[in-house]
């Protein structure tokens, strides 16, 4: 795999075993794009159009070819087709597939609900990436320890959602029960990391506070009982009921 906009060198080894070469050839999906012939006078070199293919002459030879800022649809199978002259006048050809990758435009972002956490509860948290084709996988560590798919503690789900012009992001979303041992000094470090096969890795990470609960404590003291202001027979101090008649 190699990354949109980049310049790329392909490589045809062979061995003619003592014959001279009289003529490489490459081709894109069966249409040739460069040719490389030895007694060929002023130059050696001819270049063909095929669409969105650019040969940097200088940097190409009887072995290499180097095309400059591939883009996706430079993603095929190549050949390289090698005549040798005298005295086998052999032909010896060679394929190699080469992916082109549109890579996310932007680094991943992590998100969670609560940045505090207290011991038992469950932790949810969000991946999300740029944009790309194709999409890029993600994978998760806690305290940088590479976390599985699925086991006692976790559940990771992943999901691909698609955009315009064949591009998709990827988004993950980890829940993690939490346990006391998580913790290095009361926090814990987690990382999201986006790749598509080595042309492309960008991480993000977050950061969760152990949030410790408080048990409130109750001070100060009830005053003491004091059975004289309520005697048992205070009713007597009422003055008694009086009716009134018109």
């Amino acid at each position: 795999m190699v990354r949109s906009g980049d310049t790329v060198t392909l490589s045809c080894h062979y061995d003619l075993e003592g014959s001279s070469l009289y003529t490489i050839q490459w081709f894109l999906e069966e249409k040739e794009f460069y040719n490389y012939k030895a007694d060929r006078k002023p130059e050696p070199y001819s270049t063909f159009d095929v669409a969105g293919i650019r040969v940097n002459v200088s940097k190409s030879n009887t072995h290499d070819v180097t095309l400059v800022n591939v883009s996706r649809s430079l993603t095929g199978t190549y050949k390289c087709e090698v005549s040798a002259g005298s005295p086998s006048y052999h032909t010896l050809i060679a394929r190699a597939k080469m992916e082109v990758v549109d890579a996310p435009k932007t680094d991943p972002t992590i998100r969670t609900e609560k940045e505090r956490i207290v011991v038992g509860e469950t932790l949810r948290v969000n991946c999300i990436t740029g944009s790309s084709r194709p999409a890029p996988s993600v994978t998760w560590k806690l305290n940088g320890n590479r976390i599985a798919n699925d086991s006692m503690h976790y559940k990771v789900w992943h999901y691909q959602i698609p955009h315009e012009d064949e591009m998709q992001s990827a988004k993950s979303l980890i829940e993690i029960r939490v346990t006391s041992n998580m913790f290095r000094s009361g926090r814990l470090n987690l990382r999201c990391t986006a790749s598509i096969s080595d042309v492309y890795r960008k991480s993000a990470d977050i950061e969760i506070t152990e949030d410790v609960p408080r048990i409130a404590s109750i001070t100060g003291e009830s005053p003491p009982y004091d059975h004289r202001k309520y005697p048992s027979n205070s009713l007597r101090h009422f003055p008694p009921f009086r009716s009134y008649h018109a």
